[in-house]
């Protein structure tokens, strides 16, 4: 990693070929970013000076206005060196370096790990382009592995590291040039900040496919039913455009605002979380629509009894429990799945999507944009526990603590014992009239997504909660206010009225089974082929210092994952629901690092990992082996 666009270390850039092949990568990487450094002019770089053991360092002005230099003036180099080999020697090597200098650390990381992930905090493009003149950086551009943040902008974070998340979460280690203390310490103190929230919300994730890989196919297939019944949300496009909406959440602010609720289905789009369902009913509210997404059974108890649903559409994302979707009785619009297209083929019939729904109030708030409604107001969007409350008060999880209830057991102790049960995830922050609050970590996490998501939209979004977190993007006023500024005219007759079927729906359900047994032999195949390779393997790792048998049975296994490989869609499907195991295979790929020099002891790990990788391939198998005969036949008796 080398480079010499400064004529020898002096106050002279030249746009010679280290900067220019730096910035072509870089513009395929991040266009943004790559044109701000094009249009800088090389006079704005920060000047040169030549240290003594021939490499560069420059002076910069501090945060309080005295010189400082970025980099040793006697051994840049050496002093790299020495800042890296402090670091102890990991497997998955990834790095947050805050600032990047003239690039020393960087090309060090490089030289020194193998393949690392390299994520630079620098918001100064002048020394950025100074380092792209310096250093040839193309090798790791081209590779993803070099992230530049320039912003401490949230939003930017997570989309240039979104991609990274899995590699991050094998282990993140934060390396801070020395000057980074005095120069924009604000910046780097919040974006290190912001990494380590983004650390949190990366394994939330992570740790949610991990948990809900198998249960989310499940109810993906066997609600296979209702998405073959009906015509999805493409059919609601724009259908309320410029009307107001309110989304219902479940925070316990929502207790001031309920009796207001009954008087606006007429002049607002009432769109409710699947938490209040039984409670808006039992007031006398019947919202528009209803959004479920979780997965688990205990949302079946959100629409347990409530009667009176005919004209109230549910939206629902396809792996909401399937017992949801069997349970409403009003219309239906199920999204479309990834899913849909593997287990369907041709015959998947198309269905709209929305944005993935972190929670049932995001589904809500793409809802009402994919509506078109304007403005979007929110109550009972708390995402804290407002005056001390878990739930809203008259939830149904009062009724499941009464035989608890007495002298010294309250409902207001229970509400407590609920919110420390999150003790070390909780967090005391201000709500929107400047009180200190409790949240935690999870809503803090929903929050920047919904403060996200309103940055990208063009319709006014109102918090008329009255309590909870302020949101960014948001104008906070009463519901009263809201409603009489933006409530005012009826909503016209027939505005959300069923749109049109999909026509033959018994022939839809007749071809989508055979498309069904079609996958059920698919995953037959897969399951007898990764269960020689099985064997295979195990033989494999008896014959590691036997050449020449071991290089007659490879031979077979490259048969056999020829074979597997004829079949993409249901071997990714079986990835999908083994994600531990492709987690653990990109794991221990990393831990292995490059093939080159080959021993017997690194080919018997090699085979562990493949023999652990293929174990877990054939129990997704088996579990697949099991659903997808269940939602043939749920396809079955739902045929017309």
């Amino acid at each position: 990693m080398a480079g010499a666009s400064v004529d020898n270390v002096t106050r002279e850039y030249r746009p010679e070929a280290c900067y220019l092949a730096n910035l072509e990568a870089l513009y395929r990487r991040d266009v943004e970013l790559a044109a701000r450094i094009d249009t800088l002019a090389f006079a704005a770089l920060p000047a040169i000076e030549a240290a003594r053991d021939g490499g560069a360092t420059v002076r910069c002005a501090a945060d309080d206005g005295r010189a400082v230099y970025v980099h040793s003036r006697y051994r840049p180099v050496e002093e790299a060196a020495r800042l890296v080999g402090q670091l102890p020697e990991v497997d998955h090597p990834t790095f947050f370096v805050s600032g990047s200098g003239l690039g020393y650390v960087v090309v060090e990381l490089e030289r020194r790990y193998d393949q690392p992930l390299v994520i630079v905090a620098e918001d100064d493009p002048a020394m950025l382009k100074a380092a792209l003149c310096l250093h040839d950086f193309t090798s790791l551009l081209d590779d993803g592995r070099l992230v530049f943040l320039t912003t401490d902008d949230p939003r930017s974070l997570h989309e240039r590291l979104d991609p990274h998340s899995a590699v991050i979460l094998l282990g993140l280690q934060f390396v801070a040039l020395p000057h980074t203390r005095r120069v924009h310490a604000a910046f780097h103190e919040r974006l290190r900040a912001q990494m380590t929230e983004f650390v949190r919300y990366a394994r939330m994730q992570i740790i949610t496919l991990l948990k809900t890989a198998r249960v989310t196919f499940e109810n993906v297939a066997y609600n296979l039913p209702a998405y073959l019944a009906g015509p999805g949300v493409e059919v609601l496009e724009g259908r309320a455009a410029g009307r107001p909406a309110v989304i219902v959440a479940a925070g316990p602010s929502l207790a001031r605002n309920l009796d207001q609720l009954g008087q606006l289905r007429e002049r607002a789009v009432i769109i409710a979380v699947q938490t209040v369902l039984r409670l808006l009913c039992r007031v006398g509210v019947r919202p528009h629509f209803v959004t479920s997404l979780d997965f688990h059974e205990v949302s079946t108890e959100f629409f347990r009894g409530v009667a009176g649903l005919e004209e109230c559409t549910l939206v629902a994302e396809p792996k909401a429990n399937w017992h949801v979707l069997d349970m409403f009785t009003g219309r239906k619009h199920v999204l479309g799945h990834d899913h849909h297209q593997v287990l369907l083929g041709d015959d998947a019939p198309p269905r709209g999507r929305l944005k993935p729904g972190t929670t049932v109030a995001h589904l809500a708030f793409y809802l009402a944009r994919h509506l078109g409604c304007d403005p979007i107001i929110f109550v009972g969007q708390d995402l804290a526990f407002s005056e001390g409350l878990f739930y809203i008060p008259g939830s149904p999880i009062e009724s499941v603590w009464a035989p608890e209830l007495g002298r010294f057991q309250t409902v207001e102790m229970k509400q407590w014992e609920r919110i420390v049960r999150n003790r070390p995830i909780l967090r005391r922050l201000p709500d929107i009239h400047g009180r200190p609050t409790y949240t935690d970590e999870l809503l803090t996490t929903y929050r920047e997504q919904f403060e996200a998501d309103f940055a990208a939209t063009a319709q006014r979004v109102i918090q008329a909660s009255e309590g909870g977190l302020p949101l960014a993007g948001t104008t906070v006023m009463p519901l009263r206010e809201a409603v009489a500024r933006y409530c005012t005219d009826p909503l016209p007759s027939g505005l959300l009225a069923p749109a049109g079927g999909t026509g033959d729906a018994a022939a839809l359900c007749r071809r989508a089974a055979a498309q069904l047994e079609r996958r059920i032999d698919e995953v037959e195949h897969l399951w007898r082929v990764a269960t020689e390779t099985s064997r295979l393997l195990e033989r494999l790792e008896q014959l590691v210092e036997r050449p020449r048998e071991f290089n007659k049975l490879i031979v077979r296994v490259d048969e056999l994952r020829t074979i597997i490989h004829k079949y993409p869609g249901m071997y990714r499907l079986v990835l999908d629901v083994s994600a531990a195991a492709d987690l653990r295979r990109y794991s221990a790929d990393r831990r292995l690092g490059a093939p080159a020099g080959e021993t017997p002891h690194t080919a018997r790990r090699r085979l562990a990992r493949d023999r652990e990788f293929v174990a877990a391939f054939i129990e997704g198998c088996e579990f697949l082996r099991r659903v997808l005969p269940e939602a043939l036949r749920r396809v079955r008796e739902q045929t017309p």
